[in-house]
């Protein structure tokens, strides 16, 4: 009849019902044989041990009171099993291993059954009673071990879905945030943080997962009680610092037993934090780039094998990335970053507009949308603020609120006679992620703007899948009509092949390249030189951006670049002032530079026929009897009996026998180290005029048109 007999029965209530009366008196040494069974083993003793009373208590309330009830007649199996699955999650939050389980049940149900033995009975019943105790006991056990499993399975299927984020996600924030994401749906797991020290040492968080960490952040930071790098403050003695200066992962066991903690425990105790782990993310060459910090609910819970080499396998992956060059911008704290995303949601996206020019006639040809968020002091946050703030969510938000704006601007000059063109930036993720296409298919099918008069251009800051963007993507986008330009030729991992495998109708010659002209125009000058041929050649025209003087403005068109932007020209502008703006005709004379630096593009030019020319010498002496560029600013500038000037003369007589006859090149770099002097002594010149120039404020009206003409319009949202 007893193997017949279901433990949470009738039957078998009945039987308890003596039987827990019976024990009742000796439950606490029941619980304490349990306990001694499972701590007896080095790890969840230590960190038990670590536990003050008032969190012992706490933590031990429902595995005591579940082991207490364990008998009673009246527990409901449902609410047994659920109870009992819990309570095997919280033994694998400590590291407690099923065989010690099984050992410390063997020792409880052991007790149990010797003072149940003396009980007067007959034998069936005592036979009966002993059954369903034992069956109690094991229907208890096997409950624990499935919370275990259910844990460790919990455990590695994250650890997969973590693997899988690496090939979706396609930005660095969005990787970390939704690691993050899935690690704080972990049982017991509470918070996760991504942080970076600022120029003072001190951990800026920068990405935020869970509730309470998100409320609190801000009082830690208002408070000064961040973590800090720094050794030889107590702030930096916490894992946080100990993690950036060994590049090792650290943690703490039980936070309130710390006393690397110490500023923290209060924080700890309110937010429900007992444990933590702080993982450094380091670069290729082995140097901290960031932290990844986990807590949880639990004491010991990171410090379990299991969990060791999860943090092990998020390191690497997310060090992989880092690897490729994320993280590397200026860090962006948790409230600046929880701001701008906020400015964005709310449509308080400004564009200002840069003209690009003809640098032959000087005529307006295009304007670059420059995406702004209005702060309302009067002034706006770039990009260089607030794009290394946002995910792939908000990338895209952006886009499709920038270009929205880009055409109803582009339809206003229309209705005002002004036929320009617009170009708005593109993300590199554009080609990897078809939401972007569907974004500006959408827009352009409302808007009554003709595609050809908007051009997209792709930010080159990070490699795409070229044979997917080819085979997908690329032939979609192509077909909206719309122009594509690569931006910031230049500065990318290889400008020239993603010049042609993308097939774009233009190319924007990389500013920050272009601003080294002065300081090295040798490197600059040649390369949009070679650069512009090179791209003339397969059709595509070459704009130059950041020409911020005279002399560049000047070089960039004697070399054959056919538009121009940047300060020289003109300066960012709201709508209003675009459709007022004017530029005097560039008046730009090849033969006849007046700049330093168009006198070195004119050598440039000449020098490359001079070697074209090579030992033919009627082709040679029809270069030379060509007016000179050289010639002509070093007598428009009264230079020709200088040492440039007899520079150039011998350089003159060297060049009748072909560039590669004795004497030329080293006649021709004298001639640049010394028009290169020149170059600086302009620049220094022109610096010295600006800085006397008056400083005045952007006029109050014009930045609340702006506003005003945002304001004006349809809610983006």
């Amino acid at each position: 009849m007893s193997e017949d007999l279901d433990p949470f029965g009738p039957r078998a209530a009945a039987l308890l019902s003596t039987a827990h009366e019976y024990v009742s008196d000796i439950s606490e040494q029941l619980v304490s044989a349990f306990h001694r069974g499972l701590f007896r083993h080095a790890g969840p003793g230590d960190v038990i041990a670590l536990l003050p009373p008032e969190q012992f208590a706490h933590a031990w309330a429902k595995p005591l009171a579940q082991l207490r009830r364990l008998l009673d007649p009246d527990i409901d199996r449902d609410a047994h099993e659920r109870e009992a699955i819990a309570i095997g999650q919280i033994n694998s939050f400590l590291g407690i291993k099923t065989s010690w389980l099984v050992d410390s049940y063997a020792l409880y149900l052991e007790l149990l059954l010797q003072h149940l033995g003396p009980w007067i009975g007959a034998p069936e019943e005592r036979a009966s009673i002993r059954s369903a105790v034992t069956m109690r006991v094991m229907a208890n056990l096997s409950a624990q071990v499935r919370g275990q499993e259910m844990l460790a399975r919990a455990e590695q299927e994250t650890v997969s879905r973590i693997v899988g984020l690496s090939q979706g996600a396609t930005t660095f924030n969005d990787l970390v945030r939704q690691t993050l994401d899935l690690l704080v749906t972990l049982p017991g797991m509470v918070a996760g943080t991504f942080a970076r020290p600022d120029n003072r040492g001190d951990i800026q968080y920068e990405i935020v997962v869970g509730e309470t960490m998100e409320r609190h952040v801000a009082s830690l930071i208002a408070h000064n009680v961040v973590p800090t790098i720094r050794e030889d403050d107590p702030r930096g003695h916490g894992p946080s610092g100990r993690a950036w200066r060994s590049n090792e992962i650290q943690q703490a066991l039980v936070i309130a037993s710390d006393s690397t903690l110490t500023p923290w425990r209060e924080y700890a105790h309110k937010l429900g934090y007992v444990s933590q782990a702080t993982i450094p993310l380091a670069d290729r060459a082995g140097c901290p780039r960031a932290l990844l910090t986990l807590y949880h609910s639990w004491p010991g819970y990171f410090a379990v094998p299991r969990r060791i080499n999860l943090l092990n396998h998020i390191r690497a992956g997310l060090e992989t990335v880092i690897a490729q060059g994320a993280a590397s911008g200026y860090v962006i704290s948790y409230p600046a970053r929880t701001a701008y995303r906020e400015a964005l949601s709310r449509g308080d996206l400004v564009m200002l507009y840069q003209p690009v020019v003809d640098l032959r006639s000087g005529e307006l040809v295009k304007v670059e949308a420059l995406a702004r968020l209005d702060k309302h002091d009067g002034t706006y946050a770039t990009p260089g603020d607030f794009l290394p703030a946002f995910g792939e969510h908000d990338l895209r938000q952006l886009f499709a609120l920038g270009l929205r704006q880009a055409l109803r601007d582009l339809r206003d000059w229309q209705d005002q006679g002004l036929g320009t063109s617009v170009a708005v930036n593109l993300p590199t993720q554009a080609f990897a992620d078809d939401e972007y296409l569907r974004i500006a298919r959408d827009i352009l099918r409302d808007s009554s703007i003709e595609p050809e008069r908007i051009t997209l251009e792709l930010l080159e800051n990070g490699e795409i899948d070229s044979a997917q963007a080819h085979a997908k993507l690329l032939p979609e986008w192509k077909m909206l009509g719309v122009r594509l330009a690569q931006d910031d030729l230049g500065s990318g991992y290889s400008s020239l092949i993603r010049m042609e495998q993308l097939g774009v109708d233009d190319v924007k010659i990389d500013h920050g390249l272009v601003r080294t002209a002065t300081q090295a125009p040798h490197k600059a000058l040649r390369f949009i030189y070679h650069l512009t041929h090179l791209a003339h050649d397969v059709g595509i025209r070459v704009t130059v951006e950041g020409l911020e003087t005279a002399g560049l403005v000047e070089a960039a068109a004697i070399l054959g670049a056919d538009f121009g932007q940047g300060y020289a020209i003109a300066r960012p502008m709201t709508a209003f002032d675009i459709s007022r703006w004017r530029h005097a005709p560039l008046a730009i004379e090849p033969r006849r530079p007046r700049t330093a630096l168009g006198a070195y593009a004119t050598m440039i030019l000449r020098n490359a026929l001079v070697i074209l020319a090579g030992t033919r010498s009627d082709f040679l002496h029809a270069i030379l009897s060509e007016p000179c560029g050289l010639a002509y600013y070093l007598r428009a500038h009264n230079l020709t009996d200088t040492a440039l000037g007899h520079a150039h003369a011998r350089l003159f007589n060297c060049a009748q026998a072909g560039a590669h006859s004795l004497g030329y090149e080293d006649a021709r770099q004298v001639v640049e180290t010394l028009l290169h002097a020149h170059i600086l002594s302009e620049a220094s010149a022109a610096f010295v005029l600006d800085s006397r120039r008056p400083k005045r404020r952007p006029p109050a009206g014009r930045a609340q048109s702006a506003r005003r003409d945002v304001a004006r319009r349809p809610n983006p949202r």
